[in-house]
């Protein structure tokens, strides 16, 4: 601004390192009310006249004003109404970088006036004609159902900066130049939102994994995103620092990367439902002839001749007593298509079905035992689960025997069993087939509740209806071999309150705490009632 002809005989008095500040737009003030007006980047031109007789105090006020809302410049003239600036002004636009300027009596308003806003005119219509020019070279290149990576290639022809689309965890998904893919972050600042900001910004210092002495920043903006995950896109800003103008560009295309994830997105969405609707038929057994569930499952690459194993897959969070727990635990939708999305590039020929609380996998199998089926599946799993981002939750796995598709509505009835049942009393992560449930398989295949409660003891069912917080404490008690002070702590309570449970338990219950053959029944029974509950629909 200063170099314009107006200002010729302008004078900078203070604030010298607010000179790099942005400009947009400049006005008369005759009135101290900024609070009511003033917004971020004007420049002030004022006669002092409404402050000629303010205080030190209410002077050194003002400026604190202009610089809170950040005011660029303040214009003083002088000799009408002012002959000395304020010292006070001065200090103050000093301590706030807010550029002070002196222009003498005789430079009239209007010519400042016009020869500022004829430059910020000039830029917004050069910023407008720029606007219009990448916004139709990225409207063009949308009618040709661009891929990811043709978008970020006419990127890199507008703002000359290397560009990589990074996943969720930050790590490359597709770049333009492999040698700035893999870099090494190594602070990481929030970028100021501007007024031309839609989306937020970070400005990285990183390094090339191969050459760390090469040091550069690099401009990273998250692609938000709908029902899909989210991407990155990282600018590596090698040889310049990006301008306005690449910041146009720049937001043009995330705009596009949007529309075409979400494109993406709503095509998968109906090609996966139409899987889906084909595997609950095929677990389900709803095809009227087995030419028609064959036709069927040959959609999804499945024929009559080959071997399956059905997995099921739940991810939950921990629960503190999940021997008492009856609910269908609800599981993160993101975090499931990302570990499916692994499992594909890990399982060749993989079908799968995500559902409220479950993920299904179909998976193809050579001939193998439970378990070195189970034994080779925890391997690449746990080495899956070790390549995602973050693992809240613990898992439940439930493999079910070799099948056909013919048995499928059998074996996936199988496979969920066994997280059902072994979710009752396993309050850790497991990997099962359907023989490791034990005495717990013998419970799930009784379907008549009565008989379920017949193998309760009476009084132990008694007392879970009259006092439920009872049986918790009896079942510690008796998984810790009647250690007080260990069963106290799993329950969070002190020993002399665990003994009182426990005499209180054996007066209501009249258990002989050394009669092997009566602490059997109860063990028993502990382990039966968590199953009668959830037959139930009961919450203890």
């Amino acid at each position: 601004m200063l170099t314009l002809s107006s200002f010729g005989e302008a004078v900078l008095i203070s604030g010298k390192k607010g000179l790099n500040k942005t400009i947009s737009n400049i006005m008369v003030m005759e009135a101290p009310d900024v609070d009511k007006w003033l917004t971020p980047g004007q420049v002030l031109l004022s006669s002092f006249y409404s402050l000629q007789h303010a205080t030190p105090d209410n002077l050194n006020t003002f400026i604190a004003q202009l610089a809170h809302h950040q005011t660029s410049g303040l214009i003083i003239k002088k000799d009408r109404f002012i002959e000395n600036i304020p010292e006070i002004i001065i200090n103050a636009c000093e301590q706030y970088d807010l550029p002070l300027i002196q222009i003498p009596g005789h430079t009239p308003y209007s010519t400042i006036i016009i020869d500022v806003m004829q430059v910020l005119f000039n830029e917004k219509v050069r910023l407008l004609d720029y606007y219009h020019e990448i916004h139709h070279k990225f409207s063009r290149i949308a009618l040709d159902q661009p891929s990811l990576l043709d978008i970020m290639v006419v990127l890199e022809e507008l703002i000359h900066c290397p560009i990589s689309l990074l996943n969720y965890n930050k790590k490359p998904v597709f770049f333009t130049q492999k040698k700035y893919s893999n870099l090494t972050v190594l602070n990481s600042i929030p970028i100021k939102k501007e007024l031309y900001m839609n989306y937020t910004y970070d400005r990285q210092l990183v390094s090339i994994e191969t050459e760390p002495q090469q040091l550069f920043t690099q401009l990273i903006v998250k692609i938000p995103n709908i029902g899909n995950d989210f991407y990155y896109l990282a600018i590596s800003e090698i040889e310049k620092k990006l301008s306005d103008f690449d910041f146009m560009a720049i937001e043009n295309a995330v705009s596009f990367f949007q529309m075409e994830l979400i494109k993406q997105f709503a095509i998968s969405e109906v090609q996966q439902n139409f899987r889906n609707d084909i595997i609950d038929d095929l677990m389900t057994n709803k095809f009227s002839t087995k030419e028609d569930m064959y036709e069927a499952a040959e959609i999804l690459n499945l024929y009559s001749n080959k071997k399956y194993r059905i997995v099921v897959i739940q991810f939950v969070k921990n629960l503190e007593h999940p021997w008492v727990s009856t609910k269908e635990p609800m599981i993160d939708k993101q975090q499931n298509k990302r570990f499916v999305n692994m499992c594909q590039t890990h399982w060749q020929h993989l079908v799968y079905r995500i559902r409220s609380n479950r993920i299904i996998l179909i998976m193809n199998t050579n001939h193998e035992t439970d378990e070195e089926f189970k034994q080779n599946f925890q391997k690449d799993f746990l080495l899956i689960l070790n390549k995602m981002e973050a693992q809240p939750y613990i898992y439940r796995v439930g493999i079910s025997h070799e099948t056909t598709i013919d048995d499928f509505h059998t074996y996936s009835i199988q496979s969920l069993k066994i997280i059902q049942q072994a979710g009752i009393f396993k309050s850790s992560s497991f990997i099962m087939n359907y023989q490791d449930l034990g005495f717990y398989r013998f419970l799930s295949e009784i379907t008549d509740s009565s008989k379920l409660e017949e193998l309760i003891p009476s009084k132990l069912l008694l007392l879970y209806y009259k006092e439920p917080e009872l049986v918790e404490t009896l079942h510690s008690y008796l998984d810790y071999n009647q250690n007080l002070t260990k069963s106290a702590e799993r329950l969070f309570i002190h020993p002399k309150t665990m003994r009182y449970r426990i005499n209180k338990i054996i007066d209501f219950c009249g258990i002989d705490m050394n009669d092997s053959e009566e602490l059997l029944s109860y063990n028993i029974g502990l382990r039966v009632l968590p199953t009668l509950i959830n037959r139930k629909k009961m919450i203890l």
